[in-house]
């Protein structure tokens, strides 16, 4: 009888933390989305892939991010077809249009930050890292303003001074 009490008792102890912890994380992933959708139901499907290469030009790793959320804009239309380069092929499946781009970005780390932030990482402005857990695909529309129209969430990678990241995104539309 006794063990059957301490049982319960521990049950009744640990199957709450446990729930908090998943809850919590599931929490994270939808953080600062802001005006952002689930792709899911959307004419868009986008994949990322990140390569990241130190400063003499190795390669240090190479990352993959399926987009999770999009911004449901006509900005979004607007960017694909603002550069023929970015079309890589069209094309009709089950009487649908269906359309492939390619949009690559490059993102080079300065040796030094004019700027240090105030968390983990940056103490120093020469000898700094980021860790990165979110792939954004981020663009300016024709008035200046900043958009973020692709977002997935990514195994974490650590990017330091000088370091540059290359992400090639693969874009289909539909319609």
């Amino acid at each position: 009888m006794k063990k059957i009490h301490l049982l319960f008792l521990v049950m009744i102890l640990v199957v709450p933390i446990c729930i908090s912890q998943v809850y919590a994380q599931s929490l994270y992933v939808d953080v600062s989305v802001g005006d952002m959708d689930p792709i899911e139901e959307s004419k868009y499907r986008a994949t990322g892939i990140s390569v990241l290469r130190n400063s003499d030009g190795g390669l240090i790793s190479v990352v993959r991010v399926d987009a999770t959320r999009y911004l449901n804009d006509p900005v979004v239309d607007r960017f694909l077809k603002s550069n023929p380069d970015y079309l890589v092929k069209q094309g009709t499946i089950n009487g649908e249009r269906v359309s492939l781009h390619k949009v690559e970005v490059d993102y080079n780390n300065p040796e030094c930050l004019t700027n240090l932030y105030q968390i983990p990482g940056y103490s120093d402005p020469c000898e700094y890292y980021h860790r990165a857990f979110v792939t954004m695909l981020g663009i300016n529309d024709e008035e200046g303003e900043s958009h973020t129209i692709f977002r997935g969430l990514n195994h974490v990678y650590t990017v330091k001074s000088l370091d540059d990241v290359t992400t090639i995104w693969h874009i289909i539309t539909q319609g």
